[in-house]
Order: C-alpha cells, then structure tokens, then sequence
C-alpha cells in the first residue's frame, strides 16, 4: 500500500501546494472583494466535480480491480461509464447556459465569464476522474500521481503569468483554473490498461444503478464539505464581499489534510474492493480500522495546528487584508478532520457495494447543515458550526451502517453481475 501511496501522495502535494499558491497569488493580484467570486469558482469546480464524476471513477476504480482480480477487462464497464460522463456534462452545459445571468449575478458577482470557466471545468474534472479510475483501478498510481501534480503546475503556472503581466480581474485567473485539468488529462492520458482490455457484457442498469447511488451520496457529501463558502458568499450583504473572500480563504487553509486523505483514498477503494472480492474479512477490517484511525490522527493534527498559528498563517499565505481569528477557524478544522474520517467509512461502503448505508450518512450530515444554519449567530461561525455539525452526524450514522454492513458476507450481494464473472480460461469471455 505505501507504494501505492507514494506517487499519488507526491501529485496530490503538487495539486495542494499549487492550489493554495493559486489562491494566495490570486489574493495578493486582487484583493479580498475580487477573491470572493474566483474563490467560489475555485470551491465550485471542486465541488461539484468530485460530486458528478468521482463516482464513475469509483465505480470504475473498483469494477476494473474486481475483474482484474477474476481475470478479466473491464472494456464494457468504462465505455458505458464514458458514455455517461459525456451525458452529465452536455446536461450540466446546458443548464448552465440557461441559468448563466441568475447564476452569475447571484454568486459570481455578475461575472459571466465564471460560468463559462465553471462549464469547462466540469469537462476537464469529468475527464480526469475517469482516467483516475482507470488508473487506480489498474495499479498505475504513478500515472496518477503525474496527472495531479501536471494540473497544480497548471494552475500556478497560470496565475504567475497573469499576476507577472498585472491582470487584476478574475475572469482570465478563472477561465485558466478551469482550463488546467483539461490540459492535464490531455498530456496524461494514454494507454489505460486492464480498462479498455475485453471483458464480459456489463448491463447498463448494472452501472446506472450503482453510479445513480453513487452520484447521489456524492452529491451529499460535497455538499457537506463545500456548502460553507457558498453560503457565506450568498448570505453574506453588499458590503461583506471582503469578509466571504476571508472565509474562503480560511477554509482552504482549514482543508489542508483533506489534500493528504485524498492520496489515501486513490489506492483504498479499488483495495478494499480486491479484499472483499477475495472473501478476506480479517484483511477487511484491519485495513479500514489502519484508514480510519490514521486519517483521525490527520485530522487532529490539522486541528492543533490551526489553532497554533492558524491566524498567522492566513496573513502569512494571502497577505494582511486576511484577517481571522481562531474562534472562526477551530470548528473548520475539526470539521475537516470529521469529514475525513466519515469519506473513509463510506470508501469501504462502497467497496462492498454498501451504497444506501453511504447515501443515508451523508444526506443525514446535509440536513444538519441547513438546520444549524438556521442558529442566529455570527455569519462565519454559523457556517462553520454547520460544517461541524453536518460531519459529525455523518461519521455517526456512517459507522453504524458499517457495523451492519460488517453482519454480513462481503462478498457482491446476489445478482451482482460482477460476482459471477467468468475467468479467462471460461471460453464464455471475450
């Protein structure tokens, strides 16, 4: 596992550096008033990519180990799910077309050309999560890792040209953040291995079925660990653009180790998917209970932290106009540390294609979420405490349906077209 980890471990520090050097170079180039839109583009694009394509990187992550596992490619299993992705992101680019005036007057500030950035960046996220799948579900971390440590060069790259050239609005810095994983998978993307290999007939309702729960608890767990941002940008007056720039700030500042779980959670699914497709229950358990309390480790570390010198930190990384205190960054970072460990859980949910117990976890955290924030305190602490809140409770409600899940065999629940497969020697494949 810690070769595994090793070359996405090193991408995901370039990807992490590079996006927090994009926002502080971003800052310094135009203020905390014009961060605030391309800080919620930048919240956007990596909300609601993860929650649109990560689970056909899951799903195709954990088919293409399955077959591998039985001996077989997983070709008919990533066509259908490239079929798919390409009709989620011609859906999404006609919404946004029509929603383009409301949407940017409400969130961007009137900024059109953010929505066109948010539309090719959906493209681009859409691209890269399917090669991921590939990648991971095959072994070929090292392919990866060089995908998102070449999308973090991009993006900086960008910005220091634009801040070196003295553009000081954030369109140009949103339409290059949105163009960089495309350019990424452009220069990445190749052979795919045991993916496009021949293997037996996938049914789409095999997938559709799988992908529409996974889809769904994404959906609800981006919205936990993003809806904080976006509601302080659309709640927040006229005249507290500056402080939703702060937050935004902050708040990736808060999500450091999240950087660090996700080198973990590229090799965890497709590995919990082989031990469970092996019958290997110890193996099982060991491995999620090593995940779990070292991403909580993580977590609290990222807690003492920020509460050590988290202030500093903020002026430190995005200039002196980022002023905070650590009464507003606390809840953040324990949120953070909470959210990761309730995504370990529900990793190995789905390892087991334990997707209803995943889905309940996460809409029961977005619940929270609206119902604290309904609590009359201060603007940032209202959201943070939403924050808090909403990972907590889905920590809980995760654990207990692992528990349950832990009842019963691992093994693909009857009727699984995967638990059936045939091996290469059954003159059935093909």
């Amino acid at each position: 596992m810690v070769r595994q980890l090793g070359p996405v471990a090193t991408g995901l520090g370039v990807l992490g550096l590079a996006s927090f050097a994009f926002l502080a170079v971003c800052g310094r180039a135009l203020g905390p008033a014009e961060l605030a839109p391309l800080g919620t583009l930048w919240v956007l694009i990596n909300a609601l990519g993860p929650a649109l394509f990560q689970p056909l990187e899951q799903e195709v992550g954990r088919s293409v180990a399955h077959r591998s596992t039985s001996g077989v490619g997983a070709r008919p299993v990533f066509l259908r799910a490239c079929v798919l992705a390409v009709g989620v992101v011609l859906l999404a680019a006609v919404v946004l077309f029509v929603v383009r005036r409301p949407l940017a007057d409400g969130v961007f500030h009137g900024d059109q050309v953010m929505v066109l950035a948010l539309a090719i960046g959906l493209a681009g996220l859409c691209a890269e999560h399917l090669t991921r799948g590939a990648f991971a579900g095959s072994g070929a971390f090292s392919r990866y890792g060089s995908q998102l440590a070449v999308d973090g060069i991009l993006r900086i790259g960008s910005a220091a040209a634009l801040a070196a050239v003295g553009v000081a609005t954030a369109g140009p810095y949103g339409l290059l953040l949105a163009l960089a994983p495309v350019l990424a998978v452009a220069v990445t993307a190749g052979r795919l291995g045991p993916a496009v290999q021949p293997g037996p007939h996938a049914a789409w309702s095999d997938l559709g079925g799988a992908i529409g729960w996974l889809t769904l608890g994404a959906l609800a767990s981006q919205f936990v660990v993003n809806a904080a941002p976006v509601a302080v940008n659309v709640l927040a007056g006229p005249d507290d653009q500056a402080r939703a720039g702060v937050f935004v700030s902050v708040l990736v500042l808060a999500r450091v180790p999240l950087f660090l779980f996700a080198a973990i959670q590229a090799s965890f699914l497709p590995g919990m998917a082989a031990l469970a497709a092996a019958g290997d229950v110890a193996g099982f358990r060991r491995r999620l209970n090593l995940v779990t309390m070292g991403v909580a480790a993580l977590g609290v570390a990222g807690l003492l932290v920020i509460v050590a010198i988290g202030p500093w930190l903020v002026r430190l990384l995005y200039g002196p106009d980022f002023v905070t205190t650590r009464t507003d960054l606390w809840p953040l970072a324990a949120a953070s540390g909470l959210f990761m460990v309730g995504s370990a859980v529900g990793q190995a949910l789905i390892s087991v294609r334990g997707y209803r117990a995943s889905v309940a976890g996460w809409l029961a955290g977005a619940a929270t979420f609206v119902v604290v924030l309904l609590v009359p305190v201060r603007l940032e602490l209202r959201v943070g405490y939403a924050f808090l809140a909403a990972s907590a409770v889905a920590v809980v409600v995760l654990l207990v349906g692992m528990r349950l899940r832990l009842r019963h065999p691992l093994t693909a629940a009857p009727g699984d077209p995967v638990a059936a497969l045939p091996t290469r020697e059954d003159p059935s494949w093909t």
